[in-house]
């Protein structure tokens, strides 16, 4: 859960829009520094999406089921090369603060267009406009959460994608919060589960060390 609802504080705090220059994203950051310097530290919460995933891929059966196995790979490998993508928004806190900012916006803007950078941003689209919807289905076949739940997980990206893209940020918003609020279901269930079966080893315990004949 913390990956998720870390992601969309952060969202809230951050000053920074996606869809826009880098020159606009210095400016932006050079008027809201104090809720930059905030977003930072929060970027490491965005991390924690990862093991949430294979988290949620085991309990859409990821180990029989080709379908959640492909979702939570293809969202888990999109995840690796986050930290391009975070470490932006260091350079542009640090951008915001230069003395030149229209020097070091070219830094950012170079930084953003290097090859690696924009394949890492690539990689990071199609994992998530893929994997994340073969995930929600594989969590609908499986009856592993609500239908509302693996709704939630399958449509997120494109409501994240599309309101970045527009500037829309209230439906960006929503995008993350639909990720926090399917994977908390997951997290429900998943612990759940780890109590249910404490408890029958518990039982079991009990069971084989009282005295033969009780």
């Amino acid at each position: 859960m913390a990956g998720p609802v870390g992601q969309f504080v952060q969202y809230l705090v951050s000053p920074i829009d996606e869809g826009v220059s880098a020159y606009a994203q210095v400016a932006q950051g050079a008027a809201h520094l104090a809720r930059l310097r905030w977003a930072i530290p929060l970027d490491l919460f965005i991390l924690l999406v990862a093991p949430a995933v294979l988290y949620a891929g085991s309990l859409a059966g990821a180990r029989v089921s080709k379908l959640a196995a492909a979702g939570a790979g293809l969202v888990f490998a999109s995840w690796l090369g986050a930290g391009y993508l975070l470490g932006t928004d260091i350079l542009l806190y640090l951008a915001a603060k230069a003395p030149d900012q229209t020097a070091a916006a070219v830094l950012v803007d170079g930084y953003l267009s290097y090859p690696v950078v924009e394949g890492v941003v690539v990689a990071y689209l199609v994992g998530h406009g893929v994997g994340f919807p073969l995930l929600g289905v594989a969590l609908w076949r499986a009856r592993a959460v609500p239908v509302w739940a693996a709704s939630a997980v399958a449509v997120w990206p494109f409501l994240e994608v599309l309101g970045e893209a527009s500037g829309i940020r209230v439906l960006a918003a929503v995008g993350f919060a639909l990720l926090a609020v399917g994977f908390g279901a997951c997290a429900v269930v998943v612990v759940r589960q780890l109590v249910g079966r404490q408890g029958s080893d518990s039982l079991s315990s009990i069971a084989s060390t009282a005295p033969a004949g009780t």
